[in-house]
């Protein structure tokens, strides 16, 4: 369980990394701050905190456990899917 923790870790920080860099790209982009919606912020700052446990499990700071295993499958899957929305589909307009 704890190699099986430690990959949800690992991939929890990298789905964490490629939507703040997504972010950035939007809001170098010409996107206020004050555009941002309250429902995609609080998603974001979901995705983050779970980057931040998963950070800690790999550091050793917190004890491997199976719900946190839970909690951070149950993150991963809709991030992986946000993420595939972003970079991997095109977007509506084009065609």
């Amino acid at each position: 369980m704890k190699t099986v923790l430690k990959v949800t870790s690992c991939i929890s920080i990298a789905l964490a990394l490629s939507l703040v860099y997504y972010l950035i790209q939007e809001l170098m982009g010409g996107m206020s701050m004050l555009e941002i919606d309250f429902i995609p912020a609080l998603i974001t700052l979901i995705i983050i905190s779970n980057a931040v446990l998963g950070f800690y499990v790999l550091a050793g700071k917190l004890q491997p456990m199976k719900p946190l295993l839970v909690l951070q499958i149950l993150i991963i899957i809709p991030t992986c899917l946000l993420i595939y929305e972003f970079f991997l589909k095109s977007p509506m307009g084009c065609s």
